[in-house]
């Protein structure tokens, strides 16, 4: 990186090294003013000494074990990044000056040996300190590539050949302390991506580092289940080993612990490594103990541990370590247990209704909120995390204004973070962390009377992916000067051909290119907003979900679960009305007023939410082992949903013709129009249910249909895998679907449906039918897709896939089904299609029958292309229609779908099973959902 200096008479190294050391010291006791004078004035003079070539590259670690004591010291993060930056650039350049020397007259081997590991000892503690502060994915594939080098004991290494061997550090506490560091940042990458076997590369770090008999005791078998809070003195632990514990094996196998219960949660393993870890947490504070190495700092560091596993064990032993403790530190980990205490807590209202000792606890709370800033190297996205949980504990405490207060500063941390990712697993993971936090900020603003501001923070954390990926794709540059649309459109173009191209390698290459290419687009971002047109180019637009309204002529309803019950907040245009009793006041111009409406819904809570939806979700999966508890779980399902939300929001609602729904969380998967209501009858049979991702993609998706009419050209995939539909079924469903387009038709069946032939056509089709085969992954949703004659055809696979299309259909399993990491991003096909340009997405929650599946889409097209209704009106009508249509009806409807058995010879039997009403069942037709325009 270039250094632009200030001009002076060059100054001795060593000089400007003792004045930036005299700055910084002083910048301590002084008035904020001058100590952020001095905070600048020496890292001016640190980047002056890195950038100079004069300076001796002996001189290098004692510059940079400066820049490491006092980094935090620099306020701004753009002069910290460039301090480091240049740092690492010097060091960089100081190992090749090293390896130049090597076998010159007067070098010393072992000298320069020792210097090199100096230099790369502190390349690593500078990549950490980076990616501490960044948290971007760019800086922790640095910091790992830097990691390795410093921890290898023999070899080659990244930094390139010129830099010489590595020398054998084996038995070296530098070496091991190296090690550690490692294992930390595989720790952390583990929960970037996901990894399980980043946190089992960390678990053997750990483990080669402690001696074989110590890690025999730490191992050895202790009880294990729930405790009582005196259990850390009670339980028994093996006689300690021949090789005391020192400290530094403490804190080794504290950071093992934290490795395993890592590990626990991305693997969901049977509790081996819980449990493993529980016993080693415990053991290495009884030998501790023994060995009078039970300091404040190791109980503290233990309590952190044990408050990140989620059972009552490990808190309660967490609550008996912190006991005593005061400090900013111990505070924290009080709040997580707290927090951690209220996720699990079996009923929410009585949880609330606190105690004396439970007060005490709220006030540890508050305490940590004004600690936290005091704690020394905070990393800002456990800073966000924390901040974040201590706004839920005031939600749930009903502390408004400081809850609104809390999530405010959250907000923008997490924003801040967001924007430091490139690679797009990355900002999911960040994402998915974040997730819930909005619905809990838009609730604190609904219960003080600021809906309206609510409904702009729920759609600010939502469907953040996709909103970006619709502006890369479909930006509105109308009035632009050529200059500047060229420009932006090369930089979007850049970042697509590179999201495409990081999606399944992304490594530390793709995260730079995607950093500089992400800054290029920035760049032409704020040329355009500097015309006069431009102003308000790619910002958060307010009014969105207004629009939403006014343009589907509907109410628009945000749906929430929060651990005290959830909320409707529901939006109306001015040429919308809800309710029986609206009073959406005139304007002076006659129109009426917007307004947004916000409605409690009590049962609607996060441990309900959660409950019904595993036991769903579980149910369906088990669903060919045991039929039947599947279908009942469904319908327990659809009871809940129908007393919990569905009666009270069309109380709330009154008679409307449709509404347009978001659903936030868990709530996406389950069939709302389903919800068997307790009057009778089934929310559909009150109103059409459209559903979205969000305000501002329906509204692309509703401009989108606009333009495209209802579209006459079908590409249509028949059966990829014929073999598992019923005979007379195959290719049967596509020509009942095709009979509507007699114009223009590509039919692509069987084999012929291949990967590439796919891709290739559709951006020539304004109507697409994926007759086949769905699969969903939840941990990697990307990769959820359909199967096609050579291949899948995968979320991933649509992301650089032009369309414009009015609709897609996906007759296929599970196709509507988003992955759980990140919730409110609806990761899945629907919202795959809508980035790559379609309006509109029929898509699946389930395992659909065939036969079922063929009469209601035949049914669908003859209701939207015949008939002339909308796509989501048809679609009700088709729903309806197959659940009440005898089998006599549905035969007269479409013969080539539907007959009688041929064994039904004898008229009576026939007439029977003419009457018989064969898919009244909610599994036959409630999983197909209209999402879209």
């Amino acid at each position: 990186m270039r250094i632009r200096r200030r001009r002076r008479p060059p100054e001795p190294a060593l000089i400007r090294l003792q004045l930036a050391d005299a700055l910084m010291e002083r910048h301590g006791p002084v008035g904020p003013d001058s100590a952020v004078e001095d905070a600048a004035r020496a890292a001016g003079l640190l980047e002056d000494v890195v950038g100079d070539p004069a300076t001796p590259f002996q001189r290098l670690p004692e510059v940079a074990a400066m820049v490491l004591a006092r980094y935090d010291v620099v306020p701004a993060r753009g002069r910290r990044h460039r301090l480091v930056e240049a740092t690492v650039s010097a060091l960089q350049g100081g190992l090749l000056s090293s390896a130049a020397l090597r076998g010159a007259d007067g070098s010393d081997p072992a000298e320069l040996d020792g210097f090199d590991a100096a230099l790369r000892g502190r390349l690593a503690d500078l990549a950490v300190v980076q990616v501490l502060d960044s948290g971007a994915d760019a800086d922790l594939e640095r910091a790992v590539r830097f990691g390795r080098d410093d921890a290898a004991p023999t070899g080659s290494r990244q930094d390139g050949p010129a830099a010489g061997p590595a020398p054998d550090r084996s038995g070296d506490p530098a070496r091991r302390q190296a090690r550690e560091r490692l294992a930390m940042l595989f720790l952390l990458r583990s929960d970037q991506r996901r990894s399980a076997e980043d946190a089992t590369t960390a678990v053997d770090l750990l483990t080669a580092e402690l001696p074989t008999g110590l890690l025999t005791a730490l191992d050895a078998e202790a009880p294990r289940g729930p405790k009582a809070p005196e259990a850390l003195e009670t339980t028994e632990v093996p006689e300690a080993p021949e090789a005391p514990l020192t400290a530094e094996d403490a804190h080794t196998a504290l950071t093992l612990a934290q490795a395993l219960t890592q590990r626990h949660r991305l693997r969901h393993d049977d509790g081996d490594d819980l449990a493993r870890a529980r016993t080693m947490v415990t053991a290495t504070l009884r030998l501790a103990e023994l060995g009078g190495l039970l300091t404040d700092g190791l109980r503290e560091s233990a309590a952190l541990v044990l408050a990140a596993v989620p059972d009552e064990a490990g808190t309660l032993t967490a609550t008996t370590l912190l006991d005593g403790l005061d400090t900013p530190t111990a505070r924290l980990a009080r709040a997580m247990i707290d927090a951690h205490r209220d996720r699990t807590a079996p009923d929410a209202a009585a949880h609330r209704d606190r105690t004396a000792p439970e007060a005490a606890t709220r006030w540890d709370v508050r305490s940590a909120l004004a600690d936290r800033r005091s704690l020394p190297g905070l990393p800002p996205l456990l800073d966000a995390m924390l901040e974040a949980e201590l706004g839920r504990l005031a939600v749930r405490d009903e502390d408004w204004p400081a809850a609104l207060a809390i999530f405010e500063a959250a907000r923008e941390k997490f924003l801040g973070l967001y924007e430091a990712q490139a690679l797009p697993g990355s900002r999911e993971f960040l994402l998915g962390l974040r997730s819930g936090f909005p619905v809990l900020h838009a609730y604190a603003l609904a219960r003080t009377g600021r809906a309206k501001e609510a409904v702009e923070i729920l759609e600010e954390g939502r469907a953040v992916l996709l909103g970006e990926a619709l502006h890369l794709g479909r930006a509105d540059l109308t009035g632009i000067p050529a200059e500047a649309a060229d420009r932006y459109g090369r930089a979007a173009t850049r970042v697509r051909a590179l999201l495409n191209r990081s999606a399944d390698a992304p490594d530390e290459t793709s995260a730079a290119d995607l950093r500089t290419a992400r800054l290029e687009l920035a760049a032409a971002v704020e040329l355009v907003r500097s015309h006069p047109d431009g102003a308000g180019f790619l910002r958060p637009a307010p009014g969105e979900a207004q629009r939403a309204a006014r343009a589907a002529g509907v109410p628009l309803v945000h749906l929430a679960a929060t651990p005290d019950g959830g909320y409707a907040l529901i939006t109306t245009g001015p040429t919308a009305t809800i309710g029986p009793t609206a009073s959406i006041g005139p304007t002076a111009t006659g129109g009426t007023q917007p307004e947004v409406r916000f409605v409690e819904l009590p049962q609607l809570t996060t441990e309900a939410l959660q409950r019904h939806a595993v036991a769903f979700l579980t149910a369906h999966h088990d669903r060919r082992n045991d039929t039947p508890a599947w279908r009942r779980a469904l319908r327990t399902t659809l009871d809940w949903l129908g007393s919990a939300l569905a009666g009270p929001l069309l109380a709330a609602l009154g008679p409307v013709d449709r509404c347009l729904m978001v659903p936030l969380g868990a709530l996406g998967l389950l069939p709302l129009h389903a919800a068997r209501l307790p009057g009778g009858g089934q929310a559909l049979d009150h109103t059409v249910f459209q559903y979205a991702p969000g305000a501002a993609a329906f509204n692309a998706a509703h401009r989108l249909a606009a333009a495209t009419g209802p579209g006459g050209r079908l590409l249509a995939v028949d059966d990829p895998e014929p073999a598992t539909v019923p005979a007379e079924l195959v290719g049967a469903e596509t020509a009942e679907v095709a009979a509507h387009f007699p114009a223009n038709v590509l039919r692509l069946p069987g084999p012929a449906a291949t990967r590439e032939a796919v891709l290739a056509a559709l951006a020539d089709h304004d109507v697409i039918h994926l007759c086949c085969h769905g699969f969903v992954t939840f941990d990697a949703p990307r990769h959820s897709g359909v199967r096609l004659g050579d291949g899948p055809l995968t979320v991933a696979g649509l992301l650089d896939t032009p369309l414009r299309a009015r609709l897609v259909v996906l007759s296929a399993c599970e196709s509507a089904v988003f992955g759980l990491d990140a919730p409110d991003e609806v990761i899945g096909l629907p919202a795959g299609f809508l980035q790559a340009g379609a309006a509109g997405v029929i898509a699946t929650l389930w395992a659909v029958d065939a036969r079922a599946t063929a009469l209601l889409i035949a049914r669908f097209y003859r209701a939207w292309r015949a008939e002339g209704l909308p796509p989501a009106d048809a679609l009700r009508l088709a729903q309806r229609w197959l659940r009440d249509s005898t089998n006599g009806e549905l035969t007269a409807a479409f013969p080539a779908l539907h007959r009688a058995p041929a064994h039904l010879a004898d008229p009576a039997d026939l007439a029977r099973w003419g009457e018989g009403r064969p898919y009244r069942a909610p599994e036959y037709w409630s999983a197909f959902v209209h999402v879209g325009a």
